[in-house]
């Protein structure tokens, strides 16, 4: 895909091995948090940091903006997938303004969905306004890296949190610059929905990945 070349490579997964966050306690607790207006995980407060891509946002903080947003009434993960898709064939026919017009609109509700801010990143690189570029891609990142926060991903039981079902598969490609293999989903041991992505390295063996989606699917059957 001619994209490739203006997609960065993400830090390698493999040296993370940390456990900061516990889906079953930390989800709820970081919600209660970032609708606290007086907490540093407050989402109004991080919300216009996170807007001017201050990149002195920690990774809480991030997960906090992350796991708030699926308590807004915008948030709608499996019905928002087709506004990226639409973005990355208007971006393949070379049609770059009608991408930062109609993106824009989108992404003031929906700040945090990765298929918009990639999109939008690579008209604004098309269109030579290489500053907006590179705040959308820095906002990448550091979702990327809040995503990174909740596990590193290599087992049922350390998942990465996603916000939408196709995070995962940008998190590995985009992220990591990985092909995709086998695609499957299951349950952990408390009934959360588990995405299990095959990422592909250059080799062509594989691993599997495994991303925490239970907000997303409990959204959509509202």
């Amino acid at each position: 895909m001619k994209k490739l070349a203006f997609i960065f490579l993400f830090i390698p997964l493999l040296i993370f091995s940390q456990k900061n966050f516990e889906y079953k306690i930390d989800f709820a607790n970081i919600l209660k948090e970032s609708q606290n207006k007086n907490s540093d995980l407050n989402y109004d407060n991080l919300l216009l940091r996170y807007n001017k891509a201050d990149t002195t946002l920690s990774d809480k903080q991030m997960l906090a903006l992350l796991i708030s947003f699926t308590d807004n009434k915008f948030y709608h993960p499996y019905k928002d997938l087709d506004f990226g898709r639409n973005l990355y064939k208007l971006n393949d026919e070379g049609k770059f303004d009608q991408v930062i017009k109609e993106g824009s609109i989108f992404i003031k509700n929906h700040p945090f969905d990765l298929k918009t801010i990639f999109e939008l990143s690579y008209a604004h690189h098309k269109k030579g306004d290489q500053t907006f570029a590179e705040d959308y891609l820095v906002k990448t990142r550091m979702i990327f890296k809040a995503m990174l926060f909740t596990g590193d991903g290599l087992s049922i039981d350390h998942p990465i949190l996603a916000l939408n079902p196709s995070d995962g598969q940008d998190f590995i490609r985009k992220g990591l610059g990985r092909e995709i293999g086998t695609m499957t989903s299951g349950r952990d041991k408390n009934g959360y929905f588990i995405d299990m992505l095959e990422m592909k390295d250059d080799d062509k063996s594989g691993m599997t990945l495994y991303f925490i989606i239970p907000h997303a699917t409990k959204k959509m059957f509202e």
